[in-house]
């Protein structure tokens, strides 16, 4: 009991001391926009790259060509080769997974460069967003095809193309590709990848007099199309390949196995060389039967040394200390909300996926609305940002169609420092922040979004939809979250889990922890986990011991209490935010000020008088109520005696 009178009262006096400035005068919350704060929320993206030789999810050193809204369209537009291009989000995880097998599939086809460009370009980095926008990318990874000298064009978006699961499918989808563009008139510059019909003389020219025929059972094992890529500058030398069906040459050959390599001689004699199933195979069985005839230029490889290597030395340009000592006390804290993260979250959700539909219409646009609404009722802005959620609000609700880049620039006018909307620095993290730029962050802030708004929409539990807040954020990740894979997963839960069933507005803060938890458990492990931030099912023992039983189950109703605590408003922490900008007064003017005065000096010591004064009249009527003995009730019979 006195527990809870003491932090009660505790609370409310530093809530209140908050408001009128106290806890800035002693330098515990200092903004850190401030000139003065140096540390690690300071550093723009731009420093970052100075000095580390990663972009997005790729090493300078790959053999992923990266691109930028500096050289995106000048490689693009024009170009003698062609490019198959990855639009992705650092932070996706399906990205991240996806990554390794573009770097690999890069360097496997490096012999091809001079003819077609692996490219990348990170769309959540924001001065690409532009270019996503332009090329209407709305989920991660997206692939596209440009032919050569393509052409700038409102309809010229490129051709998507499907993501294989590894190196080797990425080579067959793009060998297909070059092949249907050939079929349309395009892609002269590639070896014609379509099979060999002609007869043998067809394959000899004055500049050769030596050709390779590989032989394959159909069209689709791709083994004959690659090795004629791999190697298409070899000069003096035919390669092409037939398929099974050609029966007078495959029994004039000898051929009985599947893939097959044959050696001509331009008259036409021939020889049947071993080799395996793989392109590989053949292409040595190539390089040691042209050596020993000194076919090929000294000077040009025909097998290229693939090894991979990253410098991953980045410079060490903050203070570690200080880092280190930042890190470790939010760890302690344990399960806490930051106004930084709410904030950050709601910033990139408008301005990198929001902001990069062309247009918003139909279900899409009641996704927005929706979205919106919910953010109106439920952020924790302060004046200012109240008002910059209602005008998009307004903006957005009776219209049928929306831009994206309008409410980009809605954004971006808001977040000039005049506006005094929000109080944390630009694309910043601190309860989210990863081990690397490609960990946590977005997909931490949106967990820690959505749980505070279904937290906060419990606690008013005004309208009659306890679900308004899951249904936001359902059609918020089915039309708009970049990273496809993560919203199919999110709407297959949503359906096993009956998303639709959910009857009450603290059933909807339940489900989504439950589904929250669904998640951890299927991530916990994956590559995409934050190695210095493994995911568990949450909350911990350490965090919430009552949240278990004895039988080391889930105690739910702590579990409701522990997460309606964590969760609500009052809870949130300001660490690296300018709490004056959420405090302002109702004029506009802020309720008190940085620098101290006499007034400030007198409000906070009757503050803290009043909260003194309380505290001992709480125990002066604690003692009193203890000391109060039993008193018999008087009745009449007792003053007259007994009858």
């Amino acid at each position: 009991m006195w527990h809870k009178y003491s932090s009660s009262l505790i609370y409310n006096f530093l809530i209140l001391c908050a408001l009128f400035g106290f806890s800035n005068n002693a330098g515990i919350m200092k903004p850190l926009k401030d000139k003065a704060n140096v540390g690690i929320f300071s550093m723009s993206s731009n420093d970052y790259k100075k000095y580390s030789e990663k972009i997005g999810l790729y090493y300078l050193n790959d053999d992923v060509e990266i691109l930028t809204v500096d050289n995106f369209k000048s490689e693009l537009y024009g170009n003698k080769r062609a490019w198959i291009i990855e639009f992705y989000n650092a932070w996706c995880g399906f990205c991240q997974r996806f990554a390794p097998s573009w770097k690999q599939f890069a360097t496997d086809i490096k012999d091809w460069k001079g003819l077609v460009g692996v490219g990348a370009i990170d769309c959540s980095d924001e001065t690409n967003t532009a270019i996503c926008r332009e090329f209407e990318i709305m989920g991660y990874p997206t692939l596209k095809y440009f032919h050569e000298m393509y052409e700038e064009g409102a309809t010229n978006l490129g051709l998507n193309i499907k993501t294989g699961g590894d190196a080797a499918a990425h080579k067959r989808v793009l060998l297909h590709t070059i092949m249907d563009e050939q079929t349309a008139d395009r892609g002269k510059m590639f070896p014609t990848l379509q099979p060999f019909t002609g007869s043998l003389k067809d394959l000899f020219t004055l500049d050769n007099d030596l050709a390779f025929l590989v032989v394959q059972q159909n069209v689709s094992d791709y083994v004959g199309q690659e090795v004629m890529m791999d190697l298409h500058k070899v000069k003096n030398v035919n390669v092409r390949y037939i398929l099974k069906n050609e029966t007078v040459l495959v029994t004039k050959f000898g051929v009985t196995s599947f893939p097959a390599l044959v050696v001509i001689n331009k008259d036409e004699t021939h020889q049947l060389l071993d080799v395996k199933a793989k392109a590989e195979s053949i292409k040595n069985a190539i390089q040691k039967y042209l050596y020993p005839h000194k076919t090929t230029n000294s000077n040009e490889e025909l097998i290229i040394n693939r090894e991979d290597k990253h410098s991953q030395n980045v410079v060490n340009f903050l203070d570690e200390r200080e880092r280190a000592r930042l890190k470790d006390k939010i760890k302690r804290m344990g399960d806490v909300v930051f106004q930084m993260d709410l904030e950050s979250t709601l910033r990139y959700s408008l301005k990198h996926e929001v902001g990069l539909v062309k247009e918003i219409t139909d279900e899409r646009l009641q996704a927005l609305k929706n979205y919106i609404n919910v953010l109106y009722k439920y952020f924790p802005f302060g004046r200012n940002g109240k008002l910059f959620l209602h005008d998009l609000k307004e903006f957005v609700w009776y219209k049928t169609a929306v831009k994206g880049s309008d409410i980009a620039n809605f954004l971006k006018h808001a977040e000039m420092e005049n506006q005094l909307v929000f109080s944390s620095p630009l694309g910043q993290w601190l309860g989210c922040k990863g081990s690397a730029d490609n960990y946590r962050g977005y997909t931490c802030g949106m967990w820690k979004l959505f749980h505070y708004l279904t937290v906060n929409a419990a606690d008013e539990a005004v309208g009659s939809n306890p679900r308004v807040v899951l249904e936001a954020m359902h059609g918020y990740i089915k039309s708009f979250f970049g990273c496809y894979d993560c919203s199919q997963h999110f709407q297959d839960l949503a359906r096993r889990r009956a998303l639709s069933n959910v009857s009450s507005w603290d059933d909807s803060v339940l489900w989504l922890w439950s589904a929250h938890n669904e998640v951890n458990k299927r991530l916990s492990g994956d590559e995409t986990e934050d190695p210095e931030y493994p995911k568990y099912q949450f909350p911990s023992k350490v965090n919430c011991p009552r949240c278990y039983t004895k039988e080391n189950t889930w105690n739910i109703p702590e579990i409701f209490y522990y997460l309606k605590h964590v969760y609500t408003s009052i809870n949130v922490r300001y660490i690296g935010s300018d709490t004056r900008i959420l405090h302002l007064g109702l004029d506009g003017s802020p309720e008190y000020k940085s620098e101290p005065g006499f007034f400030k000096t007198v409000d906070t010591a009757f503050c803290f008088i009043l909260y003194l004064a309380c505290f001992m009249f709480i125990l002066v009527l604690i003692y009193l109520f203890s000391k109060r003995g039993y008193k018999k009730k008087a009745y009449l019979h007792d003053i007259h005696g007994k009858v």
